[in-house]
């Protein structure tokens, strides 16, 4: 089976023309905005961005999606999870701070913003054989409805891209799930190179290092996040990561969280704009990496993925940045040139599992057409 994918470029010609009217259209044509019913719960998972960073989705795209929602008589909420990383959306408290301070607000959204996991997980089945259950953030799990709104990059560090599904994996459930799936990550210390500073124990707040005489140790509280390798002076903490486990484990989790809901219930879009080579978990922000290209909208993540990650590959990379080298230009893949990472390893598990498919066709906006680079 193909799935549907629409698309609308970035660009606009006027007042009359406004991206938010073209999103709207897209919701409209995958007949998500019609399967409402009037007092609906919708959760709007959206990805904050951390403090130090600037490249994350504008909130007045999410305020767009929500007066699209209330205009059908839906009770929509825009959430997040809290991180199993240590920056400033570890906890409840620091996730609602730093998403006010990037303009996540019931003032700039029109609705509430809710700590998605404040509460209890909702146990579900995972499809196998990597994980046995998830545990889907109980506020998402017992809305009726969910719109995931992804700001679509590339990804370094697990999953070579960062999209929809990704953004239903781990950004929709909880901390067990999110350390089960980071199992893939195996974080070592080189005790010839550790200086036992303890820099590594101030930074974790999962209480995952700790020193021992005259070197530090890696605990079972370790989330394998791998921040504290940007803390080593030294160079004394790597990191190995497990593709396969790791894009098999994200596939299940996320196939459990879309599972809460009727097919017809779940709609994803991306935006591929400000394109990073990393995604917006990271306290800073780099150049866009490619430019401007569009929003795309589907009721299928993976078919939404791939053809985020197509249109990507085939764009130009900017000038003077990360990507702007000749083996990336040369290859017919830029975004595995970049990154190194086979991205779509994670799009072809959740396709195993049920999410979806990586077949599409690609709608324009009508008025509108797919970018020739």
């Amino acid at each position: 089976m193909t799935a549907e994918v629409f698309f609308t470029p970035s660009a606009a010609r006027g007042k009359d023309d406004v991206l938010s009217r073209r999103i709207a259209g897209m919701m409209e044509a995958t007949g998500f905005l019609g399967s409402l019913e009037a007092g609906d719960r919708v959760a709007v998972k959206v990805h904050p961005g951390e403090m130090g960073s600037t490249s994350y989705l504008r909130p007045a795209i999410a305020s767009s999606i929500v007066e699209s929602l209330l205009a059908r008589g839906a009770r929509p909420f825009v959430t997040e999870t809290t991180t199993l990383y240590c920056r400033e959306r570890f906890t409840a408290g620091e996730l609602r701070r730093t998403a006010a301070h990037n303009g996540f607000t019931e003032e700039t959204m029109g609705c509430r913003f809710v700590v998605g996991d404040a509460g209890p997980d909702v146990e579900v089945r995972a499809p196998g054989p990597y994980l046995e259950s998830v545990g889907v953030a109980s506020e998402i799990a017992r809305a009726d409805a969910l719109l995931v709104l992804a700001h679509f990059t590339a990804h370094l560090w697990t999953a070579g891209v960062a999209g929809a599904v990704k953004q239903l994996g781990m950004g929709c459930v909880g901390r067990r799930t999110k350390k089960e799936v980071h199992r893939s990550t195996t974080i070592e210390i080189d005790r010839d190179l550790c200086v036992a500073c303890g820099g590594c124990v101030e930074v974790c707040k999962s209480a995952g290092i700790e020193v021992v005489g005259d070197v530090a140790e890696i605990t079972d509280g370790c989330a394998r996040c791998g921040v504290c390798i940007g803390f080593c002076d030294e160079g004394a903490i790597t990191y190995a990561h497990d593709l396969d486990r790791f894009a098999g484990g994200l596939a299940e989790a996320a196939a459990a969280a879309a599972s809460c809901f009727p097919r017809e219930k779940v709609v994803c879009v991306n935006a591929l704009v400000d394109v990073t080579w990393h995604c917006d978990c990271e306290d800073f922000s780099d150049d866009p990496v490619f430019p401007d290209i569009g929003v795309l909208v589907s009721r299928d993540p993976v078919a939404l993925d791939q053809a985020s990650a197509d249109l990507v590959n085939s764009a130009t990379p900017c000038p003077g940045t990360l990507a702007d080298t000749p083996e990336v230009l040369a290859a017919s893949d830029r975004l595995l040139a970049l990154s190194g990472m086979e991205w779509w390893r994670h799009l072809e598990k959740a396709e195993q599992a049920g999410l979806g498919t990586r077949a599409y066709i690609l709608i324009p906006v009508p008025g509108t057409s797919v970018p020739n680079y």
